[in-house]
């Protein structure tokens, strides 16, 4: 059946482009190229539109055509071409204008796209097409108050409209509707975190690092850390490390991830680190991701001075839409003393309410089982189980800041022990000012750290700029 489709499909794209008789006037090759592309025929469609200029070369119809193909083969450059060629001759041409606001907006050239779209509504406020790609650009630049504007103005004319019922369903959610057009950026970010708990542990933090995209498909990040750690009357211990990530998603449907690096203990010796990753995106909103990875286990001077590595393999699932995210992680770890573990991690919340104000209630779940019970600076039970309700208050002031405060209480237990109370408190601000973007966190703990302490305490912030 698949070769009988496949010989189906080659059959009917070699009818289209070999007719004896040739299409009579532009709008049939439009039509015939088209279908062509309907069958994932781009080289006959582009055949097809370059022998149709050959016949008819004034026509404009045919150009844009041509730049529909470009824009199919990711050529936006020859795509752009063909687009500024229709505009010289007719700078008035409303598609043309369309057709370039979108090759800007997919090369994140928002300002240039955004003012075309602007011309249009200025000439045509009823143009619904200019209007959603106006909206569209404003969401992914994460200016959804002028979102929200621009789609109640285009709502009052086009009541009935379909796709921007499901624009203002998305933004509601605080999510854009059209997830094929990634999110690509370039940004750079500094950060610290301090960390104590009531076991006289502390660490501090600091992270360099920078996100890049080096194309449609391509994007990279690197990353520079540094960790010190110490007790109360111990010298303070530095463990150093840093790694580059290569990400390559070609399909909407799935992406890959590799990254290597490196990491120099306390002791002055070195180890290597990587990861590899395979994401899954099969529904809207849902990422499934695993794979195999390497790092340092650092959660106190003990641990550090130990020259602890982990690796093995993970796996995670994140939902996020209408107000809902669903999270779940799993590590099997084989740790470099020859300890093994296994952990899992969930948690559901569901929001309600939109705009400025919003609360949330949800459920997480923990558990953690090591091989050994040793004592290597790591916190290692046989069994470790812990269930906590949340609720969270989520607070919008215009484009500028974002906070978010959510308690947890519940229970935790320890091996064969009864449960015990247990507890968790955090605050998130985020300030937004221009391409910069500023974070403010807090946390409190009252139950079992990964340094084996009740009690724990930790504030970050970070810096980051987009360009």
């Amino acid at each position: 059946m698949k070769y009988f489709v496949q010989a189906t499909i080659l059959l009917v794209a070699c009818s289209l482009h070999g007719q004896s008789v040739p299409p009579a006037d532009p709008a049939q090759i439009v039509v015939q190229c088209e279908q062509l592309l309907d069958l994932h025929a781009a080289p006959q469609a582009l055949n097809t539109v370059q022998e149709g200029l050959r016949r008819f070369p004034d026509s404009t119809d045919l150009e844009l055509e041509l730049a529909r193909i470009y824009v199919y083969q990711k050529q936006d450059k020859l795509a752009m071409q063909a687009v500024q060629g229709v505009l010289q001759k007719d700078p008035k041409n409303r598609e043309a204008k369309l057709a370039l606001a979108q090759l800007y907006g997919y090369r994140q050239a928002f300002r240039l796209s955004d003012a075309i779209y602007r011309d249009l509504l200025e000439a045509n406020p009823a143009d619904e097409t200019a209007a959603l790609g106006l909206i569209h650009n404003l969401a992914l630049q994460g200016r959804r108050d002028e979102a929200r504007a621009q789609l109640d103005q285009a709502l009052a004319k086009h009541p009935a409209s379909l796709l921007l019922q499901q624009y203002k369903d998305a933004l509601q959610a605080n999510q854009t509707e059209n997830p094929e057009l990634p999110r690509r950026y370039r940004r750079v970010q500094a950060g610290s975190s301090y960390f104590s708990d009531s076991s006289g542990n502390h660490s501090l933090y600091s992270s360099q690092g920078m996100n890049y995209d080096l194309g449609r498909n391509f994007s990279t990040r690197l990353r520079m850390e540094e960790t010190s750690l110490w007790r109360t009357g111990v010298s303070t211990a530095q463990v150093i490390g840093g790694w580059q990530e290569l990400r390559w998603k070609p399909s909407r449907f799935f992406a890959v991830r590799s990254s290597g690096g490196g990491v120099r203990f306390a002791d002055d010796s070195s180890r290597g680190t990587y990861s590899g990753d395979l994401d899954l995106f099969p529904l809207k909103g849902l990422t499934i991701s695993g794979g195999f990875s390497r790092f340092p286990l650092v959660p106190t001077l003990e641990a550090a001075q130990a020259d602890l590595l982990a690796e093995g393999w993970h796996t995670r699932i994140d939902y996020r839409r209408y107000g809902f995210a669903l999270t779940g992680s799993l590590f099997l770890s084989h740790l470099s003393d020859g300890n093994r573990g296994e952990r899992e991690f969930a948690e559901a919340m569901k929001w309600f309410g939109s705009g400025r104000v919003s609360v949330g209630t949800g459920y997480a779940f923990r558990h953690l089982h090591m091989k050994e019970e040793l004592n290597h600076g790591y916190f290692s039970p046989s069994q470790y189980h812990s269930h906590l309700g949340a609720a969270g208050l989520r607070l919008t002031l215009g484009k500028h800041y974002r906070g978010e405060y959510i308690g947890y209480l519940g229970g935790e237990k320890i091996n064969a022990a009864d449960f015990t109370g247990a507890g968790e408190m955090l605050v998130r601000n985020e300030f937004f000012v221009r391409h910069w973007e500023f974070d403010a966190t807090y946390s409190h703990f009252q139950l079992v750290q990964s340094t084996a302490a009740f009690h724990a305490n930790e504030v970050s912030g970070s810096a980051g700029y987009r360009f």
